[in-house]
């Protein structure tokens, strides 16, 4: 694994720098730890965001791809973060609604609006691209995907060059030589790809995941397993198998994903642990623009809490993601 040498010492100052036509000293808008939406948000606390947010660091200018099935009725504080340049690979070919909200609940804990409403996400000033890429009427009333259409929509994503590509889907086999090549061309273009290891509580993930562990990915696509609130990894999430050096685990389990009047939406699935460490990836791009993709994903490795057996393990991969550590030094 590589990593990148150079410490954070400094980020403070640095950032403060940057938000200095804001006021005297660093006043850049963070969350209230006591407030009901950092609460809510309880992957926050568990990542130690703060310490990243404490420096200035909320994902602002970097571009997070979700390859999903579009956000259908999104809640303001998720659309205000939308980029202009999102799509549906398939516009103009559809005649039917889509009903899978998948895209909005992964959106909303990655990067939510700070804005005292609902729950607020990891980036919170990140851009997020939105690519749908699900073909009509799903399966069984969930949206499903086809490698051809993940290949178009990899594609795109590297050429609207986002640092972070999200895959939140499964599939039993390889993805094939038309996906494989955009998934190539995206790595090469510096973006990192973070991929949900699966719900099927197997020894190691499925693909696209799996590709961590390939050669011609190494280094940039990571990976991701799901842990509880009290840490642990969830008895469904699909453990780090072969992937064991280019894996993390991330808050997945019980996670908010929208919040009424009343009541609030909970989801489980490493989808959403796979939405923690994108939006941590964007804070440490945004804080450390000169590092590439690889150097920034080994940083959240090589700072994760060791949790399963010493050094990265068959489990927990290299552990659970500690955003904060990298801001730490």
């Amino acid at each position: 694994m590589s990593t990148a040498k150079r410490g954070v010492t400094g980020l403070r100052l640095a950032l403060c720098a940057a938000l200095a036509a804001l006021a005297a000293g660093c006043t850049q808008k963070i969350p209230d730890v006591t407030s009901g939406e950092y609460l809510r948000s309880w992957g926050l606390g568990s990542i130690n965001a703060m310490g990243a947010y404490q420096v200035g660091a909320t994902g602002r200018g970097v571009t997070v791809a979700m390859v999903d099935c579009g956000m259908q009725d999104a809640p303001r504080e998720v659309l205000r973060n939308v980029s202009r340049d999102s799509v549906d690979i398939f516009a103009g070919e559809r005649s039917l609604p889509a009903t899978d909200r998948h895209g909005t609940y992964m959106a909303a804990p990655l990067g939510a609006a700070l804005d005292r409403k609902g729950l607020v996400g990891v980036a919170y000033n990140a851009e997020l691209l939105s690519v749908r890429a699900d073909f009509e009427g799903g399966y069984n009333g969930q949206c499903a995907f086809r490698a051809s259409a993940l290949a178009r929509a990899v594609q795109y994503a590297a050429d609207r060059k986002a640092r972070v590509i999200v895959l939140p889907l499964q599939a039993s086999r390889p993805m094939g030589p038309a996906f494989e090549t955009a998934l190539k061309n995206a790595v090469d273009s510096g973006a990192v790809v973070v991929a949900a290891a699966g719900n099927r509580s197997a020894a190691e993930p499925t693909y696209p995941a799996k590709y961590a562990a390939d050669s011609r990915f190494e280094g940039a696509v990571v990976a991701v397993g799901a842990v509880s609130a009290e840490g642990e990894l969830a008895r469904w999430s699909n453990r780090a198998g072969p992937t064991r050096s280019w894996y993390l685990a991330a808050p997945g389990e019980r996670v908010v994903a929208e919040c009424g009047k009343k009541t609030c939406r909970l989801v489980s699935g490493t989808s959403f642990a796979a939405a923690h460490v994108a939006g941590a990836l964007a804070l440490v791009m945004e804080a450390r623009p000169e590092l590439s993709g690889r150097e920034a994903l080994a940083l959240l490795l090589k700072n994760a809490r060791d949790t399963g057996e010493p050094g990265a393990d068959p489990v927990y991969g290299w552990g659970v993601l500690d955003v904060g550590k990298v801001f730490a030094g």
